[in-house]
């Protein structure tokens, strides 16, 4: 019976199993992530490829090396930071004129700022607070009720420690 069974017979049923098994491990555990990554809202992450291990004896250790991975790890942050930069300009831009529209007072605006403030403390730290501060300054300036100057703004950064 087994001398009826070839090599190549068995090595094409041992492959397609183990596709099978997989596939089914991987629709049953990682369909979320699978779906996410077809529809393109997730990117494949090989961090295993991107860094190596700086004590290695074996790698020859080159500051030009050293210097390229940091400045992409710096680019990388600050593009994550533009993004953020980017939402919260939208966010602070319709909080102005939703509170004009609810005409809060002036300092539950200034509340309800410090609270939107309060979920971006890279911006607090980035180079972009000031044209933040510039922003919701020149949004405020369009309703007299809820005048901030860029100090006042920059304050609002502050008392939210």
């Amino acid at each position: 019976m087994l001398n009826s069974i070839t090599w190549n017979s068995y090595i094409v049923t041992v492959i397609a199993l183990l596709i099978l098994w997989y596939l089914f491990v991987g629709l049953r555990y990682y369909s979320f992530e699978i779906k996410e990554i077809l529809q393109g809202k997730k990117k494949i992450n090989f961090l295993h490829l991107r860094k190596k291990p700086i004590n290695d004896p074996f790698q020859s250790f080159d500051k030009e090396k050293t210097n390229h991975t940091n400045l992409n790890e710096a680019f990388e942050e600050s593009f994550a930071t533009l993004d953020e930069v980017k939402e919260l300009s939208a966010r602070l831009t319709a909080a102005v004129s939703e509170s004009a529209d609810l005409k809060r007072s002036n300092l539950e605006f200034k509340n309800y700022i410090r609270l939107i403030l309060s979920d971006y403390p890279y911006v607090k730290i980035s180079s972009l607070r000031s044209n933040v501060n510039i922003l919701l300054a020149l949004d405020s300036e369009k309703y007299p009720e809820l005048l901030l100057t860029s100090s006042e703004a920059d304050e609002l950064w502050e008392d939210n420690n």
